[in-house]
């Protein structure tokens, strides 16, 4: 990757259209790449695609001048029983990232904690940790890097905790995935001082803007970059200051939110050009 900030669109934005059209439309927009949703819904299925597949994918990619920034995957649940089939799953999805010259992959920092009465925080927190450098250690001689986002229902929506598992997980292909929009609501610490405690951690970047009505019970509502009511005014300058490189990835909640979003060759060719305006 080139030094210097670049700009990819994840295809949650572009619900019902195949990666093929997905990395056409982003072209068209202006992305410099792609982050693909990786499920059974998504763009890619790592559950049922073959290596064949994921070659045609990577050369229509590279025909068209776009890169694939991260691969976004589902799969969080490190404790007993579902442990063996998670790791197994998101080593799938390491093999398919090589294919694509991907270098990272989302993992979230564990399950909901609270869901479980059967396990001690502490046992849980452990199982996360060895799981998490267990696909690690499988990824780096592949030359890719995990990247645990900051995201609610998970061990790691501040990004607080998220530095504590991956200092306690210390693997060098293992950093952090900074959705900001969740730290805010997290709480533990907010704008530019939550970017600067982070920055060392910092490998990916999620953008995306919501109007908070209220945070219990939570409800939000998406919108456009620079028209919610997320702090981006104070984080974007603080992102400028860290000199952070690497992507800043739009996670365009299409997917979630079709009657709320204009159709993508709107919403996110606005986001892109809001970021480019203030980041670029």
């Amino acid at each position: 990757m080139n030094k210097g900030i670049k700009f990819s669109g994840h295809t949650m934005g572009a619900p019902g259209r195949d990666i093929y059209e997905v990395i056409k439309l982003f072209k068209e927009i202006g992305y410099d790449g792609i982050e693909v949703r990786v499920a059974k819904d998504g763009q890619i299925d790592s559950e049922t695609i073959t290596d064949e597949e994921a070659r045609k994918i990577s050369e229509a990619a590279k025909a068209a001048g776009m890169e694939f920034a991260c691969l976004t995957s589902y799969y969080k649940d490190f404790a007993p029983p579902a442990r063996e089939d998670v790791i197994k799953n998101l080593k799938r999805v390491i093999d398919i990232a090589a294919i694509l010259d991907c270098p990272l992959i989302r993992v979230y920092g564990g399950d909901e904690p609270f869901t479980r009465t059967d396990i001690w925080f502490n046992d849980f927190w452990s199982y996360t940790v060895s799981g998490i450098r267990e696909v690690a250690q499988y990824a780096a001689p592949l030359g890719v890097s995990i990247v645990i986002e900051t995201h609610v229902s998970s061990l790691t929506m501040s990004a607080r905790d998220t530095m504590h598992l991956i200092d306690d997980i210390n693997m060098n292909n293992v950093g952090m995935l900074f959705d900001y929009a969740w730290v805010e609501l997290a709480g533990a610490e907010t704008g530019a001082d939550a970017v600067r405690r982070a920055a060392k951690y910092i490998k990916h970047i999620h953008i995306k803007d919501w109007k908070l009505e209220s945070k219990t019970p939570l409800k939000k509502q998406s919108c456009l970059m620079g028209e919610g009511t997320v702090n981006w005014a104070e984080v974007i300058p603080a992102l400028k200051e860290i000199g952070y490189t690497g992507y800043v990835s739009d996670e365009y909640e299409k997917i979630w939110y079709p009657a709320e979003l204009p159709e993508p060759e709107i919403g996110m060719k606005h986001n892109l050009e809001f970021c480019k305006k203030h980041l670029g």
